[in-house]
């Protein structure tokens, strides 16, 4: 008997999402997508595009029995990028972001639909790129945010597979890299308000002084998107985009070479980056005590 598998989509409007895996794995995302679409509806509720009333449910679970991985579309080994250039071409920073494009990678091109970890990490050897420190919690943390899924077991071994969602991810940073777009801000500028997780984390709009706000950054992007550091740039734009300040770029950039000892500076890809130190991140605590 094949291993049980389950399928959520979801259609609002121009909003679509479809993810399959395991019961826990789906129900997550179910969760999830209700509160994005409660949050949609609430909007049409209030510009009078909706009905008044209860919000119904627009999708369902579906349970399907996994059989074999479904096949992926033919690549021609000539449009097969070199690892390396293919890594050039994508504004990663964490240790789980490269490891989701080894994944990516090794699926797309090499056409290898399951892997394990073991093969993730042979593929950063191929790209002489460094190595995770924890292979397994770098890929336990794409299985995590919906962007690999377990898929089996070979030799004792978990079999992964990239889910649509994983995909749609590595596509959407090569479709910037492609247009032209500053890579380096993509990441940084391009999540949700809500994902920052202000109930539990410092909230820069509750903080007076400048210093503190950047530093909040750098704490929610640690603690929230396993990114241990920013550069001055990243902040001022994550800053700027969600919570409307006005400071300059440069502003922030002096911001945070004051604050030191809380940050340290270090050098990442010819750019010079901000991570806080221990006494940084308690002091980020502290204030998050007090915000409470």
């Amino acid at each position: 008997m094949g291993q049980e598998s389950y399928q959520l989509s979801v259609r609002y409007k121009d909003f679509e999402y479809a993810v399959s895996g395991d019961r826990s794995f789906v129900d997550e995302h179910d969760k999830v997508v209700q509160a994005y679409l409660a949050k949609m509806m609430k909007e049409d509720l209030k510009t009078g595009s909706g009905r008044q009333g209860k919000i119904s449910s627009t999708f369902e679970i579906e349970k399907k029995t996994q059989t074999a991985p479904k096949p992926l579309p033919q690549t021609n080994n000539a449009e097969k990028p070199d690892i390396q250039k293919f890594l050039e071409n994508l504004p990663l920073n964490a240790e789980w972001q490269f490891t989701l494009a080894m994944a990516y990678y090794l699926s797309h091109y090499k056409q290898q639909s399951s892997f394990t970890a073991k093969m993730v990490r042979k593929q950063f050897r191929e790209a002489r790129h460094t190595v995770p420190n924890n292979i397994h919690l770098s890929v336990h943390t794409c299985v995590k945010k919906g962007y690999l899924q377990e898929s089996g077991h070979q030799d004792l071994q978990k079999i992964y597979e990239v889910t649509e969602s994983g995909y749609a991810y590595i596509e959407t940073l090569l479709s910037h890299a492609s247009s032209g777009e500053d890579q380096t801000n993509v990441e940084a500028a391009s999540q949700d308000i809500s994902e920052f997780n202000l109930d539990n984390n410092p909230d820069p709009r509750m903080l007076e002084r400048v210093e503190d706000q950047a530093l909040s950054i750098l704490y929610i992007y640690m603690k929230e998107f396993d990114r241990p550091h920013m550069s001055a740039k990243d902040v001022y734009d994550v800053l700027k985009k969600h919570f409307a300040t006005d400071y300059s770029a440069k502003a922030i950039q002096i911001a945070l070479s004051r604050s030191r000892p809380l940050v340290e500076k270090i050098k990442h890809e010819g750019q010079m980056h901000y991570q806080l130190t221990v006494k940084g991140i308690d002091h980020m605590e502290t204030l998050l005590s007090n915000q409470l």
